[in-house]
């Protein structure tokens, strides 16, 4: 065998040995407890949504035979603090969410297999859903309160069966 040879050998050997022994001489990294997910905060009055955990939230929108608002965010996600701030906040889209809708919130960052599941790309990422759980439709982004209104009274009074939103928005001027 070559000199070079036994030299590289030699070299990936004890690159392999230090790479085993500074893995083992490191601390094991904590396993973090299993939590139920942070959900975005409430307004410093109180005011703001009611946001329940995915699974119980899906259950209690069967129970109740109510539409699903499916809120995906993250903590460090410009326009979801936009939303919690603004939209979220809003006296109209408020009362309409706590009567017709189960509101669900979803901290893509703590559950990242959920997030994936419902091919979330960006965030914020709102989904409305039947009270089976079937999808209606997706809105990705940020929304202001009078549009969010508007887009709520279209999904719950099932207007999107028969017409487009913009249709369902000329039928209200109308």
């Amino acid at each position: 065998m070559k000199k070079e040879y036994v030299l590289v050998i030699f070299l990936v050997l004890m690159g392999v040995g230090g790479i085993f022994w500074f893995t083992r001489s490191q601390p094991a990294a904590p396993v973090p407890e299993k939590t139920t997910q942070a959900l975005p905060s409430r307004a410093a009055d109180g005011a703001g949504i009611d946001w329940i955990d995915y699974t119980p939230g899906m259950a209690q929108a069967r129970n109740q035979d109510k539409n699903v608002f499916l809120y995906f965010y993250a903590q460090w996600c410009t326009y979801c603090t936009r939303l919690s701030e603004t939209t979220f906040v809003d006296k109209q889209v408020l009362a309409f969410l706590d009567e017709h809708f189960v509101s669900i919130a979803v901290d893509t960052d703590r559950n990242q297999s959920l997030a994936q599941s419902w091919q979330v790309k960006g965030l914020p990422t709102l989904w409305f859903l039947t009270p089976e759980g079937e999808k209606i439709s997706s809105l990705p982004g940020y929304v202001d309160g009078p549009q969010f209104y508007q887009i709520l009274r279209y999904i719950q009074t099932g207007s999107y069966h028969t017409m487009s939103f913009q249709d369902f928005l000329n039928q209200k001027r109308t």
